[in-house]
């Protein structure tokens, strides 16, 4: 089958073309484009460091506004606010792929480090690039179609059904996110109705992967090219949204080996500044395929908060920044747990100290516990969005999921016994 066109990616990037970087040194200030959780936890990174940062963001009460040093309320993907900031900041960075690669490009074009890159911006955001770009530098991926129209939409599903896949899922090409844009295929005849509720958008078409686990490998790259490779995280998503990371990751020396291997091949072809996070999927016989990859600190990341030499978020403030970049190395074993608004119980009638009609849950039970850290990003309740973590450590990875495990199920509890 002959692939439909996708969109061209710019024939140069920036980054290749510049000498090696100066290292840029704190109080220098970095401009951090969106204000989610990601952004405050690089905001307060970098404070730490003794940088300054400066969001953008739409809202003054995202999370980003409130721990960086200065908030812009504007567009963070509006090239003239971009251009307007970036003479005044010694770095740009991005912590969602929502930003527009021209909004980068435009601050490329007065010579402000940007990291990432417009032209790596723009591969990451958009899912047919970023599975051409794996395919093209022969970096293993499971089989894939680009759709862009109801009728390559049937084609696809017959061809692919008809060379024996069980399931076919449907992603919309951009956007979407946590299990969003997604839908399952089980049959041929599922196929219109599925291009139909996904919108009618270019889509990627993926044959589904019999995998045993899913990890996540997070290496940092300067502009000089030199890399760190973060350890492996275990991953378990619960539909389709990532429910707890496990580090270390339990692999064979051959697989945790194939997988680093693998993203430090991607980061370099992609030719990252900063951080590239490359989730994989791991097969029965060991080998690794890349599922998607995401050019910023990666929520699986979060673990090293509290359990390795650097975090994350450290370590993309050193990459971008073009300082030393360490082996990071894990301190204790431990698990986060991601915290969902499903956990916050409505009122009814809603008390007037309450957040949006929400009771917080019971953290007092958790927190009695020592090995358990929480971080919340003060977000409004609402189901199924990410409103914090919880970090538990201990001596072995089996002690850190039993805490990480103790906990969710008391809050769970909480939460069922909660008046409607």
């Amino acid at each position: 089958m002959r692939q439909p066109s996708v969109p061209t990616t710019p024939t140069d990037n920036p980054v290749m073309n510049i000498s090696p970087s100066p290292v840029i040194r704190p109080p220098a200030t970095i401009a951090i484009l969106g204000g989610g959780q990601l952004g405050s936890m690089l905001a307060h990174a970098a404070r730490h460091m003794g940088y300054r940062t400066l969001c953008i963001s739409s809202n003054t009460d995202d999370p980003a506004a409130r721990w960086a040093d200065h908030h812009l309320a504007a567009d963070p993907g509006d090239a003239n606010v971009i251009s307007r900031i970036a003479a005044d900041v010694q770095a740009i960075t991005v912590e969602t792929e929502s930003i527009e690669p021209a909004a980068l490009a435009a601050a490329e074009a007065i010579g402000t480090r940007v990291a990432p890159s417009s032209h790596v911006q723009t591969i990451v955001r958009d899912r047919r690039l970023e599975k051409s770009f794996l395919a093209s530098n022969h970096l293993s991926v499971g089989p894939f179609r680009i759709v862009e129209s109801a009728a390559q939409m049937q084609h696809t599903a017959q061809e692919l059904f008809g060379n024996g896949a069980k399931e076919i899922l449907a992603k919309t090409a951009r956007g979407g996110y946590d299990g969003k844009g997604q839908r399952w295929i089980r049959t041929p005849g599922q196929a219109d109705a599925a291009w139909q509720a996904l919108g009618q958008v270019p889509l990627v078409v993926e044959t589904r992967v019999d995998f045993v686990g899913e990890i996540s490998v997070i290496v940092a790259r300067s502009p000089d090219g030199s890399m760190s490779t973060l350890p492996v995280f275990a991953n378990e998503h619960r539909h389709g949204i990532l429910f707890q990371t496990r580090m270390p990751a339990a692999l064979s020396p051959a697989t945790t080996h194939a997988a680093v291997n693998l993203a430090r091949r991607t980061a370099q072809h992609l030719n990252v500044v900063g951080l590239l996070a490359v989730e994989m999927f791991v097969l029965p016989d060991g080998r690794v395929l890349v599922n998607e990859m995401a050019a910023r600190p990666h929520n699986s990341g979060h673990v090293t908060l509290r359990a390795a030499t650097r975090s994350q978020f450290e370590m993309h403030i050193a990459a971008i920044c073009g300082l030393p970049l360490p082996e990071v190395e894990i301190l204790r074993p431990a698990v986060m747990t991601n915290l969902l608004g499903d956990l916050w119980p409505v009122e009814s009638p809603p008390a007037a100290t309450s957040d949006g009609g929400h009771r917080h849950p019971d953290w007092a039970t958790v927190l009695a516990d020592g090995r358990a850290t929480l971080h919340l990003y003060g977000k409004t309740p609402r189901q199924g969005r990410k409103m914090g973590h919880l970090i538990h450590t201990g001596h072995t990875a089996e002690e850190a999921l039993a805490s990480a495990t103790a906990a969710i199920n008391q809050l769970q509890t909480h939460h069922a016994s909660e008046p409607a």
